[in-house]
């Protein structure tokens, strides 16, 4: 696992070959090319969020990590939640800690857009991007809940080599 040894990993994400183009197509009764690694997106937990700009030395963002096979486990991209707080942000609310964005899933999108395409999840729970009082229906008056729309991306990941 990563060096870091915090934060929950979710293994059901993709693998991929390193290999050429013409090779990951395969040919008709040949096996795929082996598998070398996987890649496994980080969600730190509650306990092991951190305010932003934190200097303590396990405090990060969610993150995507390359774990070959053989080999050392790699960083391969963090979630930027730089637009918490930002013009979009209405929750009227303190920037988020680190890690309260998720990179919660990962999947392989080379059939659709090539060779080290991916598609990947940010759920990026401190930032709301809609509100709405709801409903009152128990004392004391006033809304009993908010309604919300929170931020988030389904993005194309591309990783060259990959």
């Amino acid at each position: 696992m990563p060096a870091c040894g915090r934060g929950v990993y979710r293994a059901g994400v993709s693998a991929w070959k390193r290999t050429t183009p013409e090779s990951r197509r395969g040919a008709p009764g040949r096996a795929p090319p082996p598998r070398t690694g996987l890649l496994l997106t980080e969600d730190p937990g509650s306990s092991q969020q951190f305010p932003a700009g934190s200097t303590d030395p396990n405090a990060t963002p969610a993150r995507l990590w390359h774990v070959p096979f053989s080999g050392a486990p790699e960083v391969v991209v963090k979630v930027d939640q730089s637009a918490d707080g930002g013009p979009t942000d209405v929750d009227g609310r303190p920037v988020g800690n680190w890690g309260a964005w998720e990179s919660s899933g990962i999947v392989d999108a080379s059939a659709a857009f090539g060779p080290g395409a991916f598609l990947i999840t940010v759920q990026a729970h401190t930032l709301w991007v809609e509100k709405a009082d709801g409903e009152d229906n128990f004392a004391p008056p006033g809304p009993d809940f908010t309604y919300k729309r929170e931020g988030g991306q389904l993005a194309l990941l591309q990783i060259p080599g990959m």
